[in-house]
């Protein structure tokens, strides 16, 4: 068992990257090596209840969830015509070393027509990097963001 300080977990909190980040954590004055896997909060205040540490290895492969950044949105194809693009995931799991975890992928849109998807499989991944669902075959390769059309996009001639 851990005893944190409530006031600086919660600012670290407020980062994405804490969540994709390798950890030391350092007990009876051993440091240790860890990803976090888990928080609870208290679901009316502002509160953090519990966290859950995972211990990690350097040399082994880990697997854990990593926020996707969706870049290009509005400048791309289909989001100059007008288009919405609708997000399907906002993480994936992937399977790394732990020097490589990265703290987001970065998925572009630019090329995203109306009509048009990306899937799991058009992420461009550092080195070092593979989805898990992909490693189980090719009907995991699920659509992570579509560029649909608005009501009132340009090409129907609405507002």
């Amino acid at each position: 068992m851990l005893t944190l300080n409530h006031n600086e977990v919660i600012k670290h909190l407020e980062h994405e990257a804490v969540y994709s980040h390798v950890l030391d954590i350092t007990v009876d004055g051993k440091t240790e090596k860890a990803i976090l896997k888990g928080v609870q909060r208290n679901p009316v205040k502002f509160q953090v209840l519990h966290m859950d540490f995972l211990r990690v290895e350097m040399g082994e492969l880990l697997k854990v969830h990593v926020p996707l950044h969706f870049t290009n949105e509005s400048s791309s194809v289909g989001g100059k015509k007008g288009g919405i693009a609708t997000h399907s995931m906002v993480d994936v799991e992937v399977s790394c070393l732990p020097s490589l975890l990265p703290e987001y992928i970065e998925v572009n849109l630019a090329n995203l027509d109306i009509g048009g998807s990306l899937h799991l499989s058009d992420i461009v991944l550092p080195a070092g990097i593979e989805i898990v669902a992909l490693a189980q075959g090719v009907e995991h390769d699920l659509p992570i963001v579509s560029m649909m059309a608005s009501k009132a996009s340009k090409d129907d001639g609405g507002a």
